[in-house]
């Protein structure tokens, strides 16, 4: 079966460009992936992990570390490698072997080194690691003959990276176009200095693919088609763009988004906020701590000079509380000018989505969102007066409604950073209302 590889294109995207790379692949030896990595004057070496994982034998219950090191090849202790493939062998071990091979593996690689993984997301997986052979940058052929009911949970993402704590998620893919229902890709970066983790995207994200340049040429109409909605919002913000541009998508990681900032802007940095948020709510209510949640330490963290132009945060601000809002505004303020352009949806009512959404923007003006389970509100509705009052350097400049064609529910703000006195006017001079429509107050 062919699958469309988005993880193993980012990782392609940032070795290319250099002569001097190791790969450690924990698969077996496909001469297709070795002679792909060889065309690009890299090192390789396999594993073949997967007798390990198949070895009846194996004493996984109380000896896997110490089987690792009699089964892993040794290598000297400055000898590293920028990339580690994993492929599905993580579907096939559990959170403790996960962190025990880990923390071997630590021991050769450096700071940014990248891994990645592909993850089963059904109750059925394939009975054994399959064999995947890479065909270009794009694409690997997976061999698989039947599947059969998983031996091991499957891991939440917090889960993982609870054992993985050298690891940041860099890449979480899934539902591209062309990529095998039931799969998704990550890729995640070793970095073991927190103070040097960036969530920047730069060059790791996958060429604009032809359905998508098709969905920018022909579709700019504001009626509703093929499940997409009209994003007033969206339109506003692409006229006030500039060569030199930057922007931050805060949303759920796409590469079609990736692809089409790219095609606006002059930087591209993304940052899966959402997920941030809802590992470290998720994580704290495990822990049955009772304080103030806060955000992540390493959550909206950049170079010093970086200032953005642009910041859209979809809907992930829906999903935190107020402390967490107050600590977003004032982590994102060093990287915002005065005229920073901010763009919020927000939900009307009692009722949102379970787990923040996945949008995906199919042209200049419109984008396409899968529907899902809708829950009641852990924390009070938005309010344009509760945004201005815990980040006082936002002023509201644009209410969006209504508006035929947009997603019914769904209202979209856009703000605009500025250090004057806020007069809580619209950019027209029209008085603007201090609560969203429809939503409750907090």
């Amino acid at each position: 079966m062919r699958h469309r590889a988005p993880g193993l294109t980012a990782v392609y995207n940032e070795i290319k460009s250099s002569s001097k790379n190791r790969i450690l692949d924990l698969g077996p030896m496909v001469a297709a992936n070795f002679n792909f990595f060889s065309k690009l004057s890299c090192k390789v070496h396999f594993e073949n992990f997967n007798d390990f994982i198949q070895e009846p034998d194996t004493n996984r219950a109380s000896g896997f570390a110490a089987e690792l090191d009699n089964y892993l090849l040794n290598h000297a202790p400055n000898e590293k490698f920028e990339v580690i493939l994993t492929w599905d062998i993580l579907n096939y071990l559990s959170l403790d072997e996960i962190g025990a091979l880990f923390l071997k593996l630590n021991n050769w690689c450096h700071p940014n080194t990248l891994m990645h993984a592909i993850r089963y997301l059904g109750k059925n997986i394939p009975p054994q690691p399959a064999r995947f052979q890479i065909i270009d940058q794009y694409h690997v052929e997976l061999t698989v003959t039947n599947l059969a009911p998983r031996k091991i949970p499957n891991h939440q993402t917090a889960q993982l990276l609870k054992k993985l704590p050298d690891y940041y998620l860099h890449n979480n893919l899934m539902n591209e176009n062309g990529m095998l229902r039931g799969i998704s890709e990550q890729v995640m970066r070793f970095q073991p200095d927190v103070s040097q983790r960036k969530q920047f995207i730069a060059s790791t994200e996958i060429t604009t693919s032809a359905p998508l340049k098709s969905a920018l040429k022909n579709s700019k109409d504001k009626t509703v088609e093929d499940n997409t909605f009209y994003s007033p919002s969206l339109e506003w913000l692409l006229k006030q763009v500039t060569p030199e541009s930057k922007i931050l998508d805060l949303g759920s990681k796409s590469s079609h988004n990736m692809d089409f900032w790219r095609s606006r802007f002059n930087e591209v940095y993304t940052e899966d906020l959402a997920s941030s948020l809802r590992w470290r709510n998720y994580t704290q209510r495990a822990d049955k701590v009772a304080q103030p949640s806060g955000i992540s330490d390493q959550a909206l963290r950049f170079k010093n000079n970086l200032v953005f132009d642009a910041v859209v945060f979809w809907d992930s601000l829906n999903f935190c509380d107020i402390h967490q809002l107050r600590a977003i505004g004032e982590r994102l303020e060093a990287h915002c000018h005065n005229g920073t352009k901010l763009i919020v949806l927000s939900y009307l009512g009692n009722k949102i989505p379970e787990y923040p959404l996945k949008f995906t923007i199919t042209a200049a003006n419109r984008y396409r969102v899968q529907e899902v389970r809708k829950v009641d509100r852990e924390t009070p509705a938005l309010t344009t007066s509760a945004i201005m009052k815990l980040i006082p350097g936002w002023r509201i400049c644009g209410t969006h409604l209504f508006s035929t064609g947009m997603r019914q529910g769904l209202v979209e703000l856009i703000f605009e950073q500025t250090r004057e006195p806020d007069n809580h006017r619209m950019s027209d001079g029209t008085s603007t209302s201090r609560n969203i429509p429809g939503s409750s107050s907090s």
